[in-house]
């Protein structure tokens, strides 16, 4: 196996470090573990930063929002963000 499809199974979930140990042969005088493992564990470990990632949800959230607004209300928004209030802001 290489160390890309040991990484794309860990990150998909698709073999367990246990079989991915039974596929190497025991060496007892070799104390270095195949870089098989570290790209397993590598690819598990970023399938679970992206399940924590609340990132583009929010960015899809303000997809959705985006849609549902006129074209008064997405300026009014935009100028908003840009720091120009309402008008009894600045005394107008």
């Amino acid at each position: 196996m290489t160390e890309k499809e040991a990484y794309n199974h860990g990150y998909n979930g698709t073999i367990k470090m246990e079989e991915l140990l039974a596929q190497f042969p025991a060496q007892p005088h070799n104390y270095e573990e195949p870089p098989q493992l570290d790209a397993w564990r590598s690819g598990a470990q970023d399938r679970r930063y992206d399940e924590q990632d609340d990132f583009s949800d929010s960015i899809n959230e303000d997809a959705v929002r985006a849609d549902m607004m006129t074209d008064g209300e997405a300026d009014a928004d935009a100028l908003a963000s840009a720091g120009y209030g309402t008008d009894e802001d600045y005394g107008f």
